[in-house]
């Protein structure tokens, strides 16, 4: 198995998986460029060694860590797409389970989309490249609901630039709740957005 390419299979070990969590948290913590392997050592309590002989630097390690992240947590986010025909229902719930991810302290101290991820958004990188493409997964999950539903919605809607709207919503949410807005706060912000959508319905 390729430990490396495929963090999204449910046989990793137990170590890799409780040091994924471990870069998961620090990355968080202290951003993608002030992290260490030292610093990941030490979250998980395992050996240099063992971090070095799994990954070959930090930027795989990052990597491994995002897609782990995205698999444990990310559907967390696009449930209520399968729980709601609705669109507005479906988005709301969306939104609403980003918040709690980003609210929960006891999983992730908030979401990884964030600090780490706008520190090298601009580098020319592989891993640069795989979050753009993690951020598009969303945006096609947001685009695929409105349009399923777009006989509720009014002729003239720009579909794909009300999805990026909603992504854009997301990430603001993130940011939001690094600098410190509570879950009530943040649930707000959700109802607001959702007036942009409603203006769009036709019943």
């Amino acid at each position: 198995m390729d430990t490396k390419n495929d963090m999204y299979v449910r046989t990793i070990s137990p170590d890799i998986e409780a040091m994924l969590e471990a870069s998961v948290k620090m990355f968080w913590k202290r951003g993608y460029e002030s992290t260490s392997y030292e610093d990941i050592v030490d979250a998980m309590g395992g050996s240099c060694d063992f971090v070095e002989g799994v990954f070959s630097n930090k930027e795989e390690l990052y990597s491994a860590a995002t897609r782990w992240y995205l698999h444990n947590y990310g559907r967390r986010l696009l449930s209520g797409f399968a729980m709601h025909s609705n669109c507005c229902d479906a988005i709301r719930v969306a939104l609403y389970e980003c918040v709690d991810v980003l609210c929960d302290k006891s999983v992730s101290d908030g979401c990884l989309f964030t600090t780490g991820l706008l520190e090298i958004s601009n580098s020319d990188s592989i891993l640069a490249k795989e979050i753009t493409a993690l951020r598009a997964t969303m945006i096609d999950a947001i685009t695929q609901k409105l349009t399923n539903c777009k006989d509720s919605l009014k002729a003239e809607t720009d579909i794909p630039t009300l999805a990026r709207f909603y992504s854009a919503t997301l990430q603001g949410l993130a940011g939001q709740s690094r600098d410190g807005a509570t879950k009530e706060q943040l649930y707000r912000v959700v109802d607001m957005s959702m007036k942009v959508l409603n203006s769009f319905r036709t019943n």
